[in-house]
């Protein structure tokens, strides 16, 4: 038998799911958010830089679909999506400037 609250978290995943993925994909393209990310994240060699691209390429994939689709999104706006991205730069960009400081083990 199966647990209720383990079933009543499975049921909440699932309708997330089905909400994102409506949002960030298509009906033959179910991966294609993964796809456009990774190809933004092979142009990095550095981990760290990779950590950072990691979340601004996903952030990008998802926007490209989002407005491409003209759909009104299911869970972040489009300005959420711009204002993600800003906030991601400006993390990596000052990370930049914060080892140029002190590039010591410790500080990477």
């Amino acid at each position: 038998m199966a647990i209720p609250e383990v079933m009543t978290m499975l049921n909440k995943i699932k309708m997330i799911h089905e909400k994102k993925n409506e949002d960030y994909s298509s009906p033959d393209r179910q991966y294609q958010n993964f796809d456009r990310a990774a190809e933004l994240i092979s142009w990095f060699d550095n981990d760290r830089d990779k950590a950072y691209i990691s979340l601004i390429a996903t952030k990008l994939a998802r926007l490209g679909i989002l407005l491409s689709s003209g759909r009104t999104p299911n869970n972040e706006s489009i300005e959420d999506s711009f204002i993600d991205l800003c906030t991601y730069c400006i993390l990596w960009a000052s990370h930049h400037e914060y080892l140029k400081i002190d590039v010591s083990p410790s500080k990477q």
